[in-house]
């Protein structure tokens, strides 16, 4: 019995199938980005913001008392 080691191989014929593209343009959804970042950011520094000044307003307060004659 004659073995055939040359029909043998290690890897299938599979064709690489390549994922749909919709848009051929790379910067299709960037302006999406760009403003989601901006309204993020936004509102990042808002709450940033309002906490410096509830820390800021609660030291200067602390030095300081009202008197009702």
């Amino acid at each position: 019995m004659r073995d055939h080691f040359d029909e043998i191989r290690a890897e299938r014929d599979v064709h690489s199938v390549e994922p749909v593209v919709y848009s051929r343009d790379p910067h299709a959804g960037l302006w999406k980005q760009i403003a989601l970042g901006i309204v993020v950011g936004y509102l990042a520094l808002g709450v940033l913001s309002a906490v410096g000044w509830a820390v800021a307003v609660r030291f200067a307060m602390g030095g300081l008392q009202i008197a009702v004659p």
